[in-house]
């Protein structure tokens, strides 16, 4: 790689946040659930998580072009930190209500907006293009690994210590995170920003060179309608059945969290080890068709049929969703892993991140919608029912779009990627 140092300073930082948010992710679910037992509150809590994160997405993209890549990383972290460490003191004193945690999620998703576009658009300038595979397989196996220790933790501590000490390992993970940051060796050109015409004019860049990519519009409008239907199964309907519905204990829940994240990075190692030099599309149609085919196993794991054959809240009930969701996670690998290493070798550095911004828009814009709509239909639709609705829509999809779009897609990809090698090599 071009610089180890500054990679493993990179993987370091992010490694350490996302312990800490693996913490709060899911001690706060557990919180917010055992205080109001609301599907509708869980679904506005996800709202607020998402909403100002996907409007700010495309200001973030165009100041991760101009503005030093690496700052923005360092006092997003630190800004998040400090937020979720006076929830720490909010919550020591027992002054923590959904208003303020609606508030602070509002300012820490700003703060996420902002963060997110320069990361992403970071990676490639310090590793080498040939490298590129390997490095998102080792820094996603990281990133899952930590998804793995964190929520585990999560359960355990908010089971045992309440709400206040998993905010505090977060806020401390985020200042750790910017710590590590400083350190990297990060030199990026850009021309300062001298008004706010300058901001939009980039945005305008970004979204020209999207508009011109006939591949990348398909994929995004296919990735924006799935998202639609699968994201608040697992955001909003599965801690309500996990909690409310089946009534795991905290820590059960916790270890649930991790069987997903252990097979991405059980996915990740066997595409580093086995599949970094197997085609994208190959990778991909094949992730999404087994991933389609586990949610609907998954729906049907929440049919009080299958509750009462697994015993509730049992071990046995336990060891059937950990399976499928390490199942599931190891082919959402094999989706999203090459699809980033896709993205990041088609798209020139200096329209990188507002590129990558617009794309999560595109991909991600009426998730907030779904979920609203699946937090209130858990108030007056049985889990199950819902459940198994958005699977069986999601399987449509997915068919409609191996079978007519996935070829015509990575066709083009190739074809533009080799344009770009000629326009580079004159």
């Amino acid at each position: 790689m071009r610089d180890n140092r500054n990679f493993w300073l990179f993987a370091m930082g992010r490694f350490v946040s996302l312990v800490g948010s693996g913490v709060q992710d899911v001690a706060l679910p557990l919180f917010i659930l055992d205080l109001t037992g609301s599907g509708t509150i869980m679904g506005t809590f996800m709202i607020i998580s998402m909403l100002p994160r996907l409007l700010l997405y495309p200001i973030a993209g165009v100041l991760g072009d101009r503005i030093n890549r690496k700052w923005i990383m360092v006092w997003m972290d630190f800004g998040r930190g400090v937020v979720i460490l006076l929830l720490a003191l909010l919550a020591s004193k027992n002054l923590i209500t959904i208003p303020i945690l609606f508030g602070t999620q509002f300012v820490v998703s700003i703060m996420n907006a902002l963060f997110g576009p320069a990361t992403s658009a970071m990676l490639p300038d310090i590793v080498e293009k040939e490298e590129l595979m390997r490095a998102n397989s080792i820094l996603m196996s990281l990133n899952s690994t930590a998804y793995i220790v964190g929520p585990a933790l999560g359960g355990i501590i908010y089971g045992i210590e309440g709400i206040m000490a998993a905010f505090l390992i977060n806020g401390v993970s985020f200042i750790a995170s910017g710590i590590s940051e400083l350190f990297i060796r990060y030199e990026q050109k850009v021309e300062k920003i001298k008004n706010i015409g300058e901001i939009i004019d980039g945005l305008r860049d970004g979204l020209n060179y999207i508009r011109v990519q006939r591949g990348i519009l398909i994929l995004m409008g296919f990735a924006l309608v799935v998202n639609f239907f699968a994201a608040p199964i697992f955001a909003v309907l599965y801690p309500y059945v996990m909690r409310i519905v089946i009534k795991f204990t905290a820590e059960q829940y916790g270890l649930l969290e991790t069987s997903f994240m252990g097979g991405i990075l059980l996915g990740n190692i066997l595409i580093g080890a086995l599949f970094a030099k197997k085609k994208a599309e190959n990778l991909l149609v094949k992730g999404l068709i087994v991933e389609t085919i586990l949610l609907l196993i998954f729906a049907v794991l929440m049919f009080p049929q299958s509750i009462a054959f697994f015993l509730g809240p049992s071990w046995r009930m336990f060891g059937a969703i950990a399976l499928v969701s390490v199942l599931m996670g190891i082919s959402n690998a094999f989706v999203n892993t090459p699809l980033n290493v896709e993205f990041q070798q088609l798209v020139p550095t200096e329209y990188r991140a507002r590129v990558f911004s617009v794309l999560e828009v595109m991909s991600q814009g009426i998730i907030p919608i779904g979920y609203g709509l699946v937090g209130i239909l858990l108030d007056k639709t049985p889990a199950h029912l819902i459940a198994l609705s958005l699977a069986v829509l999601v399987l449509f999809l997915v068919l409609l779009f191996v079978t007519k779009y996935s070829k015509a897609v990575f066709i083009e990809f190739e074809s533009r990627k080799k344009e770009a090698e000629m326009e580079a090599m004159l």
